[in-house]
């Protein structure tokens, strides 16, 4: 019995031994030089941005933008176009490029040079057919740690179908949602008290993963059919007595490269697979830059030249029996950000 106390009392022993904390040196890890690099053929001016990504470990940091690096296009002539600096982080450039060209970006900062792959010049994207399909949505108010408070959001999905070329099939949407609204404005008019309308307006931008399409894998079609474009609310009274009046929907379809395409292809897997066990990182999405003066030095972002096309819609629901009004809009006007005027229609308002 003595003997098993001895033995019981140098486990013990040993085992306290084994309690001190391992703590690792952990090196601080330094923010990365991001390009956003997004050239669009058909426009005179272009822009670059330069920035410092956030550092691991600097949960409060904020992105610097990167001044005094020389920044240039590059075609397969080797004729250069140069982008001046026009504040901490942002290049311009004034000249148009070559749609029968190709190019690429090239960086220098800091003694060290970074380049893109020569990308192509993409083909005037154009849609075959937009239409919408009503949907219900079920969202989740207040996070993913309020499990028990869904709703149901009634609305409309807007579809295309595209008849691509070969060549580049891919395309990456982007969208401007307006949404019109009226309410009634009391007022006296020579003794007589009155009810004028107020018609307003205000935007909206799609959030949420990037829009991108591209003929199906495995598949020697190159139509894309059904594609799902972009959701938009029933609403018909949004608050404060206010009506809603349709949306003015301003849908660019921007004609990119397989580079781009697996570029936001792989951002999307991000995005959707937030808080999983095996997510995939930020640096792993496939991008075309990278430094030829340092082949351990990393660079984020992606150089990427599109063409844009610009269509326009008009939705509006009217109710459970007569549906919803959609029609294409073909007046472009300038619509501003947001905004009210006093008994006068706007130049770009629809009824149906």
């Amino acid at each position: 019995m003595k003997r098993l106390l001895l033995y019981c009392f140098l486990l013990a022993g040993f085992l306290s031994g084994c309690e001190d904390i391992y703590q690792p040196e952990i090196d601080s890890v330094e923010g990365t030089i991001v390009a956003d690099a997004r050239i669009v053929c058909g426009q005179d001016t272009n822009y670059v941005y330069l920035y410092n990504s956030i550092g691991f470990y600097e949960s409060d940091g904020e992105n610097t933008g990167i001044s005094g690096a020389t920044v240039k296009l590059v075609d397969d002539n080797n004729n250069e176009f140069e982008f001046r600096e026009l504040g901490e982080g942002n290049y311009r450039m004034t000249t148009d490029i070559d749609p029968n060209s190709t190019y690429k970006l090239v960086i220098e900062k800091s003694g060290k040079t970074y380049e893109s792959d020569f990308e192509p010049v993409p083909k005037v994207p154009s849609l075959d057919t937009v239409y919408g399909i009503p949907e219900v949505l079920i969202v989740q108010e207040g996070g993913e740690n309020n499990v028990n408070n869904f709703k149901e959001v009634k609305g409309i999905r807007l579809y295309a179908d595209i008849t691509t070329n070969a060549e580049m099939p891919y395309f990456k949407f982007t969208a401007r949602k307006i949404l019109q609204y009226t309410y009634g404005v009391d007022t006296v008019i020579m003794g007589v008290p009155t009810v004028l309308t107020m018609y307003g307006w205000r935007t909206f931008y799609p959030q949420g993963s990037f829009n991108v399409a591209a003929p199906p894998e495995y598949s020697g079609s190159v139509e894309i059919k059904k594609h799902p474009l972009f959701f938009l609310n029933n609403w018909l009274v949004i608050g404060d007595d206010q009506s809603c009046g349709g949306w003015n929907l301003i849908l660019y379809q921007h004609g990119i490269s397989e580079s781009s395409y697996n570029f936001y292809n792989d951002l999307n897997s991000q995005l959707d697979s937030d808080g999983k066990l095996f997510d995939p990182l930020y640096v792993q999405a496939r991008n075309n830059l990278k430094c030829t003066s340092n082949e351990n030095e990393l660079i984020l972002g992606n150089f990427e030249i599109s063409r844009i096309t610009e269509t326009r819609y008009f939705v509006r629901f009217i109710s459970e029996k007569e549906g919803y009004a959609f029609h294409p809009v073909y007046e472009f006007y300038d619509i501003p950000f947001k905004g009210e005027i006093l008994d006068e229609v706007p130049e770009f308002w629809h009824f149906y």
